[in-house]
């Protein structure tokens, strides 16, 4: 049986929905500076803080500032963010133009790309001060996009496998 309307529309959303927490990432410090603290959207920027509460320690001294406040992630989960979203939308893009990637591929193309993540972390566990937020970001950069092309890809994949049932269904 065909997926529902609400399945194929929340697919969609997920990676609208992470192009959307990258804007409120960097936005966040900024609306909270400029907004009066009863406006709608100085409600989204605590909202935004919160969640980044659940999926980053948010350590100040590891934490990017903009517009005289603190980014809700920290300086690494910022890199991963914001090159996700640079992912998905360089694999919406490109479009279906080529065939998907095997999955055997894409795990070893996430393996390297957390390679970087994976070498700060070891660092900062002997020497903490040897990595600026900067190279935590860079380092996090290829993981992000690296998993915002293949959650795009794989979006776009379950939309082309639901085409070809129709299709089937339809002869």
């Amino acid at each position: 049986m065909a997926n529902s309307w609400f399945e194929r529309a929340a697919r969609r959303a997920l990676p609208a929905a992470a192009v959307l927490w990258a804007v409120l990432v960097v936005a966040a410090p900024w609306v909270s500076s400029v907004q009066s603290p009863a406006g709608g959207a100085a409600h989204l920027s605590a909202a935004t803080y919160i969640v980044g509460s659940l999926v980053c320690h948010q350590h100040a001294g590891r934490s990017f500032h903009l517009g005289g406040g603190q980014l809700p992630v920290c300086a690494r989960c910022t890199g991963l963010y914001l090159s996700a979203a640079l992912g998905i939308v360089f694999a919406w893009s490109r479009g279906r133009s080529r065939a998907p990637l095997p999955f055997a591929a894409w795990r070893w193309r996430l393996v390297l790309a957390a390679l970087p993540t994976v070498v700060t972390v070891v660092v900062e566990w002997w020497q903490p001060a040897l990595t600026s937020g900067v190279v935590r970001a860079l380092a996090g950069a290829p993981l992000g996009f690296a998993a915002g092309v293949l959650l795009a890809e794989s979006m776009s994949f379950q939309g082309r496998l639901e085409e070809c049932e129709r299709m089937r269904q339809s002869e």
